[in-house]
């Protein structure tokens, strides 16, 4: 085995045992393997930083200074203020309760969303004679299933990230469009959604919350914008335009870099406030990885870890191909951060489709829709463990209520993922 081949590997092992333990910030991570990488003449100069002026990373740059520029208008604010005109019984609060998080999960994280909901939703709970931890784990599962689900700000240009994975790692003649990350996880979110307004909620204990002190009301720091009617209403024109323009295949860096310069010259944003709505940490880490992924796919490192699931990819129907990866990656992401879990499989998975002939489009599909079903644990994600701690519940109260969601999830997307494919 060539000298490179064996560093590759080592390199992404390297990267892979650190997101999983977090014990190295995932950026740093990927900054040491691929620096050695480069070191070892793995990497040539041009490169080392070449995805960091790709066309995807750019996008990724603008859209989120526009995003930056959507959060200072009175948008999260009215939607935050939406659950305190809900009246009703439990059903309708439940509703409520899932769907803001969701949207609020397009614009901010999803323990942001769910502290800016719960406080208003307790209120309202009390009010209907409903139990608050009948509210906390449904809230987790809205802003769970918000992430990276509509291709709305940072989002919108996640499907142009894979793309260029997949050409980093050699896959040229294949491509994710606008809307597969959001239409192949559609029904499963639906399906969840419904689940538990009908039926899980039967499932959840009745009683006070454990650590109420956590809902400090002054956390989510929405507040009223200080732009005028017709400033918020360019921003959302400015916002909604860029979007249309990028779903009907317009130049996404050309959008996205307008878009951002464009709400800085109204004066929107100023310079430096624009710089520091950019999560350079996740730039950064995703600059990198693309660039490992480069690494994978010119070293042959890459096709020798995929040679390695050849059982399951060789196996000659995509169907098995697709049901395993999503079945792997759903139970793992309940004990692991699911971005770091998606950046670690896709390019294996990927290059293991490709070598047996298959389509890696529901492959790559499933790995993203798998690790955003993680509900079970307090580890799967930080929505998760803040709803674990706030509601006080014990872990068999949490997988009463969320294995159930996993279960309907995985059969929902493991039907549908391949059919979509098929008609996409």
């Amino acid at each position: 085995m060539e000298t490179s081949i064996i560093i590759t590997i080592v390199m992404f092992l390297f990267v892979a045992v650190c997101l999983f333990t977090n014990k190295v910030p995932g950026s740093v991570a990927c900054g040491i393997a691929v620096m050695v990488l480069w070191i070892a003449g793995v990497l040539a100069d041009e490169q080392v930083y070449a995805n960091f002026i790709s066309s995807s990373i750019i996008s990724m740059i603008g859209m989120m200074i526009l995003t930056g520029a959507v959060i200072k208008t009175d948008l999260l604010v009215n939607i935050a203020a939406l659950i305190k005109k809900f009246k009703g019984g439990e059903t309708i609060i439940l509703v409520a309760c899932m769907f803001i998080p969701f949207i609020l999960c397009q614009f901010i994280g999803g323990v942001t969303a769910m502290i800016t909901v719960i406080p208003l939703a307790m209120a309202l709970a009390e009010a209907a004679g409903i139990a608050p931890t009948k509210i906390v784990l449904p809230a987790s599962v809205g802003a769970q299933a918000g992430l990276m689900a509509l291709p709305i700000g940072g989002a919108a240009v996640q499907y142009q990230l894979k793309n260029t994975l997949l050409e980093g790692l050699g896959i040229m003649d294949q491509a994710l469009g606008f809307w597969d990350l959001c239409f192949s996880r559609l029904p499963s979110t639906i399906i969840v959604m419904l689940f538990v307004i009908f039926i899980g909620k039967k499932l959840l204990p009745s009683r006070s919350l454990a650590q109420s002190d956590m809902l400090d009301p002054n956390a989510n720091h929405l507040k009223k914008s200080s732009f005028s009617k017709g400033q918020q209403y360019c921003i959302y024109l400015i916002f909604i335009a860029s979007l249309v323009l990028i779903s009907m295949k317009v130049n996404s860096m050309l959008v996205s870099t307008c878009a951002a310069l464009l709400v800085i010259l109204l004066g929107f944003m100023k310079e430096r406030e624009a710089w520091s709505k950019i999560n350079w940490s996740l730039i950064f880490m995703m600059g990198f990885m693309l660039t490992i992924g480069t690494a994978l796919g010119s070293s042959g490192a890459g096709q020798i870890m995929a040679n390695l699931l050849q059982p399951v990819y060789g196996c000659g129907s995509a169907f098995i191909a697709t049901s395993v990866t999503f079945i792997v990656a759903a139970v793992l992401t309940q004990f692991m951060d699911n971005m770091s879990l998606i950046n670690i499989l896709t390019p294996i998975c990927a290059l293991a489709a490709y070598s047996n002939g298959m389509s890696v489009i529901p492959i790559v599909l499933a790995v993203q829709a798998s690790c955003l079903v993680s509900f079970s644990t307090p580890l799967a994600s930080p929505s998760s463990l803040l709803a674990y701690q706030l509601g006080g519940y014990s872990m068999k109260e949490m997988l009463k209520f969320n294995l159930p969601l996993v279960l309907i999830s995985s059969i929902t997307s493991i039907i549908w993922i391949p059919i979509y494919c098929g008609l996409r």
